[in-house]
This record gives structure tokens, sequence and C-alpha cells, in this order.
């Protein structure tokens, strides 16, 4: 098992100030409704244009200079000359201005992604606030999204990770089991533990494993606990030592780009792991009921201590993060 997505510094020196893709830095901070991810695995790396849920512009290096393009399907129709660079002086600006205009011209064509204001655009919005456009003062930063934890093979999966999930495919089938009405019958179709939401680091050096839901998910808010419960399983199971040097790494060259705000500081080594849940907008008191409901089922089965330390809060733009009160 292993977790880094830094990098490498030839292809992130593209964004830093005097790059070649400077630029492009600065044009996701001046547009609201976009946001970057960088990231590698083992076979690839890239930087990523992200509205919302969608990726409207990945760059991925070559050998020798040469780089490639690529994003949904969609978005090529709109430009297709955009995605034919070779070499990140090929690419252009005023072509992907057309694009985006484009893309905002046709809100129905992409409105789960973003116009519906509802996951991608929370998740985006939480994604600058915290992240490219921080201030030195904020409480965390952002350093990955849509994070995963990588494996040399599908043996080594299947050894590390299969032990960790499985208790929770169970624990999934047999609260449905107890009551399909209530809790729903078809639990695990989508995977469970495939991708965390945001992972950040906060001031006293605490990493934060931060699900995220809309309001309007009153499913999703209710079987958070099964997908926050395995991201904490699985990171911890990674040991701080390891996690240290990734982090470090990371927010390193994050704040060297200008993805986290220079200024900011935070306590120096990783002190431990923190599970948060942040939910977006008004929620309805039935997902709060059943949260408590599934985090008692959890309990029964696996630990009376199980997310313990869980933090919740509501997000809003107008209030920022605020305490999840329990409905009376």
């Amino acid at each position: 098992m292993y977790y880094d997505r830094t990098i490498s510094d030839d292809f992130g020196k593209l964004l830093c100030s005097g790059g070649e893709l400077r630029w492009l830095f600065d044009f996701v901070k001046t547009h609201d409704c976009l946001d970057f991810l960088i990231g590698r695995n083992d076979s690839k790396e890239w930087i990523s244009v992200y509205r919302g849920l969608s990726r409207i512009l990945t760059i991925s290096p070559l050998r020798n200079g040469c780089i490639k393009l690529n994003a949904a399907e969609a978005y090529k129709q709109l430009q297709p000359k955009l995605y034919e660079a070779k070499t990140p002086a090929d690419i252009s600006q005023d072509q992907l201005e057309h694009l985006l205009e484009a893309v905002i011209n046709d809100p129905k064509k992409f409105k789960r992604y973003y116009e519906n204001k509802k996951e991608g655009y929370y998740q985006n919005e939480l994604s600058r606030k915290f992240g490219i456009c921080g201030s030195k003062n904020t409480d965390f930063v952002i350093l990955d999204k849509e994070a995963v934890i990588g494996y040399q093979c599908e043996s080594e999966k299947v050894k590390e990770y299969n032990p960790l999930q499985a208790p929770y495919i169970d624990w999934l089938e047999g609260l449905s089991k107890k009551d399909s009405k209530r809790y729903g019958s078809k639990l695990n179709e989508k995977p469970l533990g495939n991708e965390l939401d945001f992972l950040a680091l906060n001031r006293d050096g605490e990493i934060l494993l931060i699900e995220y839901k809309h309001g309007s998910n009153t499913d999703g808010i209710y079987r958070s606990p099964f997908q926050i419960g395995l991201y904490y399983d699985l990171f911890k199971n990674l040991g701080l030592e390891n996690l240290n040097k990734a982090v470090r790494r990371m927010f390193e060259q994050k704040q060297r780009i200008g993805l986290i705000h220079p200024e900011w500081e935070h306590a120096g080594p990783i002190k431990g792991i923190k599970p948060v849940l942040i939910i977006s907008e008004k929620h309805t008191p039935a997902a709060q009921e059943r949260f408590y409901e599934v985090m008692g089922f959890i309990r029964e089965r696996k630990d009376s201590a199980f997310l313990s330390d869980l933090e919740i809060y509501n997000y809003t733009k107008e209030k920022g993060l605020t305490g999840w009160e329990k409905n009376k």
C-alpha cells in the first residue's frame, strides 16, 4: 500500500511562477467554477482542471517535453483543436476560453456536474476555499481530492484492502436485511472505499479524511459511516510515518505552485488522523436520525468507540462551516 500524489518536479514547474503553464494557474484561479487536481499513481501523473465533478482538461507528460491532453468526450466535441496540443506551448488559452463559454452557455448538458448546485458545485467551492483561494488563516488546507490509496499489484490489494473492506460490505447487507424499507435494498451498487472526497491538513498537524455530502442526499448522509469508517481504517493501516513523508511532499509542492497559501503554517509532523463529514445546505431530519442509527448499528458489530472522534459540519456559502446540531 502507498499514498503519495506528488507529481515530478519538472512537470510541476509548468504551473509555478515563470512556468509555461502559469497562465493556466491564473486562469483557473480567476474563474470561480474551476479548480485543479494534480496527482499521480504508479503509471502516470497529471494536471487536471475541474469544473465541479468533471475534468474539462487533463494534461499528462510524455517523453522529451511532449504532453497529452484529454477530457470527457463532450468537452472534446465542443473544442476539438484544444486537445490536439503536443507541447505546453501549444495549449491555447483562447480555445480554453471558448470551451468554457460553450459549457456555460449549454447549462442543461452539464447540469449534473455543476449547474444543479449539488455535489460538484460544493466540492468545487470547498476545494477552492481551502486551496487555491485560501488565506493564511484557514483552519485547514485541502491537499488532495478524489484521494486514492495505491497498491503495487492486484495480489497486494487482495491481501491488504479486501480484509478491511469485507466487514463493511457485510454490515451494509445486514442493515438492508434488518429493514430494507428504511435503509434501502441496493446498498452495494457503488464501490465502497474507492475514493475519499478530500484529504486535508489542519494546523495541529492532523490529517483530515473528509467525506462530503449534499443535504439533499439523504441516503448518502446516513450511509456515510460505512465510507468514512473504511477510509479511516485504510489510512490508519498505512501508518503515520509513511503518511507524514507523503503529506510533507504534497504540501510543499502545492505551496510552491500556489495551490496552498504560501504563508499557511501547520504544527509539523503528522500527529494523527481525524475523520470528518461535511454536509452542505439543509438536510432532512430523517437523514440525521438514520445516520445515528447506522452509527449504532456498526458500533454493535465493530467497536463501541467506532468513529468516536468524527467531526461533523454543515457548510453554506453564507456561514461557511458550522457545527452539526442534532435535531430535537
